[in-house]
């Protein structure tokens, strides 16, 4: 090797690893814009098929939608039905937490009675009475809490421009899906843009897919929990139900959201049924995640139970809440890059599984005997 060959691979080694440090630190510094991002192409892809079918709605005299009123329409629906939902919990919650309210100092004095007597039969348990009994002063402490309320807020606000943020990602990836599909093909030699729009067509059934499970996943909780909480006696099951099934759209924390409302509900009520409801989301919220979410996963976006567990639990190890949340798509996604970068290394020759065999050719006519009509 000559020194100025040397010198050649020096240098392209350096600046290939001064580029690598480029790319990871824009993308470090640009995180939260590419999660908005896959987010709002999800919510694209699982939204397409419902503007497809608005554009393909005839108006009076035969007049179509428009692309953009198709999209705003829907988002209208939407809005009406989010609006819906959120006024059927948020008016009952408002009215049982006056009642609530009301009756506090009962049930806070029935409590402490029962913790005296429970310490009293067994003295080497903590005093809880006590801490009970200045709980009301600490409540009444607002202004210890200004800081922590603060910091709510601030994130309250920050949650809410990020969800505009990904409405308005959306309506574009809605609106210019197309134009945005060839531009990006466009970076592709030609006989391969055929393969990577097929690509892209898989992990857009794939985010789909997995949009209708989540909420396919949230309908069969709520219906679950509204359900058990009715056998149970529980007041507001229904509208319980419907927390829990919201609750499902956040990982890890949504369903501990759900049994804090609705134990919160069932302090008012018989200890034996407190009790009860305690025992049931214990076995809801072990049944939700090693059983429902497996299954319901595997069956619509096409992913093992394994593979779905292993991809939940390392995007939540990862990201929190958020990693959670887009763990499945995320692995779904590299599901189908895998798979036809696998197919592209065997080779053209070996045919998937999934593939029908070819039909048999049809035999040709055997030649008739000469002289014969």
């Amino acid at each position: 090797m000559t020194q100025r060959q040397l010198v050649g691979r020096t240098a392209t080694v350096i600046g290939m690893v001064v580029l690598a440090w480029i790319v990871f630190w824009f993308v470090a510094h640009v995180t939260e814009i590419l999660i908005l991002l896959l987010i709002s192409a999800i919510l694209a892809a699982g939204l397409a098929p419902l503007v497809a079918n608005l554009e393909r709605w005839r108006l009076p005299r035969g007049v179509r939608l428009a692309r953009g009123a198709a999209i705003l329409l829907l988002y209208l629906a939407l809005f009406v039905v989010i609006s819906g939902v959120l006024s059927m919990i948020i008016v009952p919650a408002v009215n049982e937490t006056a009642a609530f309210v009301e009756k506090l100092p009962e049930l806070t004095a029935s409590i402490q009675r029962w913790l005296t007597q429970l310490h009293r039969q067994f003295p080497w348990l903590p005093s809880l009475a006590t801490i009970l009994q200045h709980l009301p002063q600490q409540l009444t402490n607002v202004s210890a809490y200004g800081t922590t309320a603060a910091g709510v807020a601030a994130r309250f606000i920050r949650g809410f421009a990020e969800v505009v943020t990904i409405l308005v990602f959306t309506f574009y990836m809605l609106l210019q899906g197309a134009q945005m599909k060839r531009s990006f093909l466009a970076l592709f030699p030609l006989e391969e843009r055929a393969r990577v729009s097929q690509v892209l067509e898989h992990i857009g059934a794939k985010f789909g897919g997995w949009l209708r499970a989540q909420l396919l996943l949230s309908f069969t909780v709520a219906a679950i929990v509204a359900l058990g909480l009715l056998l149970l006696g529980m007041p507001f099951p229904a509208l319980l139900g419907v927390v829990a099934g919201l609750g499902e759209l956040i990982p890890m924390v949504g369903p501990s959201l759900g049994a804090a409302v609705a134990i919160l509900v069932g302090l008012s009520q018989p200890l034996w049924r407190l009790i009860a409801v305690m025992a049931f989301y214990v076995v809801i919220m072990n049944v939700e995640p090693h059983v429902l979410v497996p299954r319901i996963m595997a069956s619509v976006v096409g992913m093992s139970p394994l593979l779905t567990l292993v991809a939940l639990l390392a995007g939540i190890k990862l990201l929190g809440i958020l990693g959670g949340l887009l763990a499945v798509p995320i692995a779904a996604a590299l599901q189908v890059i895998v798979s036809e970068v696998v197919s592209e290394i065997q080779g053209p020759g070996i045919q998937p599984a999934t593939e029908e065999p070819a039909a048999p050719r049809a035999e040709a006519p055997a030649p008739r005997p000469a002289g014969r009509r």
